[in-house]
């Protein structure tokens, strides 16, 4: 984040209206990044039109990667959701895709794109740089190397959904009342799958993984079709599918799995931006947020994933760090086990109020060490062992 300068500190126009504090963040403020408002400054000067940034070259985050370019503002700048506040979380995912006569377009693009097979994606992966890269390749942050107690922390807790998976049908980041009233097939085969893995034996890790690879060729060939709900799950089908392939050696499948990190990072940036094209109303608030919830840490743990895997293959390399510094989830992370009787007079005002949702930079900055550790749920442990588990061990136990 670039600071405007001191003869330009001005609150910006989405805070002056609400009559908030800014904290005069450039390109855009803290609060317009978290909700998803257009964030414009008064009086602009040449400055804003063309501006000196630092930025990762995706998909590889490595340190060294970072180049300065000169770019126009006018062409890189995203135009943004101008939405009211809205306590299930639309306007809490930050970045919107463009509108007008490319937003038409956009719904067709990830359609036509998920016509071929998943093996022509893997083959010869079409990566172009998406239009939302504002939210997944911020500007500023940088990868990190995390000690060896972080690493096998975090890996465990990842190997640690696979068994909840199977038992209870939840994961931290899939919510346990997310698929109650309908069931995709995709989520179903991944519970399946769950339970036999956890019943592995040297006589069938061939039809684990044989399985696993079939269910992900059978999605890729399907997503063309797929509504935002199956789009979801399959996402988190096969987050679970990479825990399992990814950090058990002894399937002998990390090099496929491997080549499947490209395809979940492609299914997730194009659900981030289909949640913006298809905003999802369910039958009530409470189901409502359980969904958009859900995406919001589905969208973090695709991302966490892929790092974990650079985690365990290159001596504690964090490379996913710009990636994840941005994504938004609710800030109370009680609100995730509250039960629905309770949950419109405990959480929802909360979640009307204008920090309702937090990122992931700010939630591991607000952590300190007064605070207590039985006070987080597993999803918040696990984000915070991340970044703050090196100068705080009881992240770790």
């Amino acid at each position: 984040m670039h600071y405007i300068s001191a003869t330009r500190k001005k609150s910006c126009s989405a805070c002056v209206k609400s009559r908030r504090r800014c904290d005069l963040e450039y390109p855009f403020c803290r609060r317009c990044l978290v909700k998803g408002l257009d964030c414009t400054y008064p009086s602009p000067s040449s400055v804003r039109d063309r501006k000196m940034v630092v930025r990762q070259t995706p998909p590889d985050l490595t340190p060294g990667k970072a180049s300065v370019e000169v770019v126009d503002s006018s062409a890189e700048l995203l135009p943004f959701n101008s939405a009211s506040t809205d306590p299930l979380g639309h306007d809490g995912l930050p970045f919107s895709c463009a509108s007008g006569s490319s937003s038409s377009s956009s719904l067709g693009s990830w359609q036509d794109e998920f016509a071929v097979s998943a093996s022509l994606l893997l083959d010869n992966v079409p990566f172009e740089e998406p239009q939302l890269r504002r939210a997944l390749w911020p500007e500023v942050t940088a990868p990190a190397y995390l000690n060896e107690g972080q690493v096998r922390y975090i890996l465990q807790a990842l190997r640690s959904y696979v068994p909840s998976m199977a038992y209870t049908g939840s994961t931290p980041f899939l919510h346990q009342n997310l698929w109650q009233r309908y069931q995709p097939e995709s989520y179903q085969d991944c519970v399946s799958i769950s339970a036999l893995y956890l019943c592995k034996t040297s006589a069938n890790t061939s039809l684990i993984t044989n399985s696993i690879n079939a269910k992900i060729a059978r999605l890729g060939a399907a997503s063309g079709n797929w509504s935002l709900l199956e789009h979801l799950a399959a996402v988190q089908t096969l987050i679970i599918y990479q825990i399992i392939r990814l950090f058990d050696p002894s399937l002998n499948d990390q090099a496929q799995a491997q080549k499947h990190n490209i395809l979940l990072e492609i299914w997730a940036a194009h659900l981030w931006k289909r949640s913006f094209n298809e905003p999802t109303f369910l039958v009530n608030c409470y189901e409502t947020w359980v969904f958009n919830e859900s995406l919001r840490r589905t969208i973090m743990m695709s991302a966490y994933v892929r790092c974990a895997w650079s985690l365990y293959t290159r001596d504690g390399l964090a490379d996913q760090v710009p990636v994840l510094a941005r994504i938004p989830f609710t800030k109370d992370l009680q609100a995730w086990k509250t039960d629905p009787e309770e949950w419109n007079d405990n959480v929802l005002p909360e979640l009307l109020e204008e920090d309702g949702l937090t990122v992931y930079m700010d939630f591991t900055n607000s952590w300190t060490h007064e605070k207590e550790v039985e006070t987080l749920d597993p999803f918040g442990k696990l984000l915070l062992a991340a970044c703050r588990g090196g100068d705080d061990p009881r992240l770790l136990s």
